[in-house]
């Protein structure tokens, strides 16, 4: 099918070009539903027309093959914006070797040929050298032969007047099917700019294994795909060479991304890094919050710290500049602003990191997995009361959470049938929390006013039932010490307060509010927010004179 969309999209609209190495069928060619696709196309300019093309052929593979390699292409808006920077970069785009090691559907192949031929062309270069030059300096690889032989036949597409000019003679471009992740290891310093949508999934069990080898130093809990590939843009480069990477933006903030930020701040210059906007419409089928990374390499040194500008950049391309941040190289979160606003924020809260430990609380997460978890449930107070248990406490859930900061737990049944009580057979059990606390919502999307939503737990329901255990969607904020700075129901407004709300969102590259981040959470000066509760501030204001005092 795509084979034949190919064809009649070239015999149409690029005429002259040699067949491709794709099938086609005049069966299939006039169908209906292929002609309307064939047009579309043609109406469409050559790099969004690319971009669709290689787009319907991932849906049309199916969801298991599309998200086993990670089929999702960069749009070419973000493509474009990507390049622009890297010409801002000092890349000149007729001389030096670029490669994209995940080149499947030529988003940054294509629109490169054709920066190599403007540029080539405004020095007089001939047709013929053209494209020998970007048959000898342009490089891809992808696992999918398909879209392999789609990447040749766009860089044709884009060369077109000068593939007619050489009368007869056809370049054959690098673009090879294969595994970058074990195949380039002989092309390590080989390129001076690599360009790559990163492909993004968690890896299997037989994949961490097959790859540890190459790539143990980014490597920790259950990695991602992209975290390698990242690595190996790097590894790719000459020295002073320049990647532009799209990929998500949990490698700023994730826990199990610890060793790539260090690998980076030990490999890297970090130039620039683009918060994309919207995340949806991004990548078809794809909910994911995008960065855009430019990175320089540089001799491996162990940096203490650096900066990085930021920007946050639309969807159509467009991007407004932000500021500078500080990147540590301890492991912890990038705190990346997301608005000018932002770059205010962090800087204050770099003068003074005070932590939820320094408030004598610590973060846990609800360890009650409902389809998982074997122990006996009760859907309410008197089905606890038939099976005389006299160790069932409350369940809570992120539901009984509410946006006002309230939590509403009741011994009746809930809306949706989940259980109240369970038992853990032992009042002491380590899962039970019998101390002062707060509950998070732990997973939340973007269009909620607050990435943080929390509520005191009630008094009541430790004294009446001696405790209570969190579902697995919660995050649990318990009292530690026997002096705290603030009340639990203070603590909740402190968390719940736009300002704090703000910061985490910078330190917070996905929607689930993870224990790691919570823990870097930078507070105010407990003492210094106490004194000003005292004079009667709101928490809301208090918060913002001990922030920005001294900003």
């Amino acid at each position: 099918m795509v084979g034949t969309v190919l064809a009649s999209l070239c015999e149409r609209t690029y005429p002259g070009l040699p067949a491709s190495d794709l099938k086609a069928s005049r069966r299939l060619a006039a169908l209906p539903e292929v002609k309307s696709f064939v047009e579309m196309l043609a109406a469409a300019p050559f790099l969004d027309a690319a971009y669709w093309l290689s787009s319907a052929y991932a849906i049309c593979t199916g969801d298991a093959h599309r998200k086993s390699l990670a089929m999702f292409f960069t749009p070419p808006s973000l493509t474009s914006r990507l390049l622009d920077d890297l010409a801002a970069n000092g890349v000149r785009f007729d001389e030096g070797k670029f490669c994209d090691p995940a080149c499947g559907g030529a988003a940054f192949l294509a629109p490169i040929a054709l920066r190599m031929k403007e540029q080539l062309g405004a020095k007089g270069v001939r047709p013929r050298k053209v494209l020998e030059h970007v048959a000898k300096h342009i490089f891809g690889t992808d696992l999918d032969p398909t879209l392999c032989a789609l990447s040749k036949h766009f860089l044709l597409m884009a060369l077109r007047e000068e593939v007619l000019a050489a009368k007869g003679w056809t370049p054959e471009f690098q673009v090879r099917a294969g595994d970058s992740l074990t195949d380039l290891l002989r092309s390590y310093g080989s390129y001076d700019v690599i360009a790559c949508n990163s492909p993004f999934r968690k890896m299997t069990a037989d994949e961490v294994e097959r790859y540890r080898p190459g790539f143990e130093d980014v490597m920790e809990g259950q990695p991602n795909l992209y975290g390698l590939f990242m690595a190996l843009s790097v590894r790719l480069l000459k020295d002073k060479g320049v990647a532009a990477l799209v990929t998500p933006t949990s490698f700023l903030s994730g826990q199990y991304f610890r060793k790539v930020r260090t690998f980076l701040m030990s490999n890297v210059e970090v130039l620039n890094i683009g918060m994309v906007s919207d995340r949806l419409g991004v990548f078809i089928d794809v909910e994911q919050e995008t960065a855009l990374t430019l990175v320089r390499r540089r001799q491996q040194t162990a940096a203490l710290a650096a900066t990085a500008s930021v920007s946050v950049v639309a969807t159509d391309g467009h991007y407004a500049n932000v500021g500078k941040c500080n990147l540590p190289n301890s492991g912890a979160a990038w705190p990346i602003p997301r608005t000018e606003g932002d770059v205010t924020l962090l800087s204050a809260a770099d003068l003074g990191h005070a932590t939820l430990e320094d408030y004598g609380y610590k973060v846990r997460i609800g360890n009650f997995v409902w389809n998982r978890d074997g122990r006996p449930v009760y859907r309410n107070h008197t089905d606890v009361l038939k099976s005389r248990s006299q160790t069932a406490i409350p369940l809570l859930w992120s539901s009984d959470i509410g946006a006002d900061g309230s939590l509403d737990f009741s011994a009746d049944p809930k809306d949706r049938g989940e259980h109240r009580f369970v038992d853990f057979g032992d009042e002491c059990h380590p899962s039970v929390i019998r101390r002062p606390s707060v509950l998070m919502q732990r997973v939340t999307s973007n269009d909620q006013p607050r990435r943080l939503v929390a509520a005191a737990v009630p008094a009541a329901i430790l004294a009446t039932y001696g405790g209570y255990v969190g579902e697995n969607h919660t995050v649990i904020v318990e009292q530690v010490s026997d002096k705290p700075v603030l009340s639990a129901r203070k603590l909740a407004q402190l968390l719940s307060s736009p300002t704090v709300d703000r910061y985490f969102r910078c330190i917070s590259g996905a929607t689930n509010v993870s224990a790691f981040e919570l823990r870097q959470l930078a507070l105010p000066d407990p003492e210094t927010l106490k004194a000003l509760l005292r004079e009667g501030l709101s928490m809301n204001d208090a918060v913002n004179k001990a922030f920005f005092k001294s900003a």
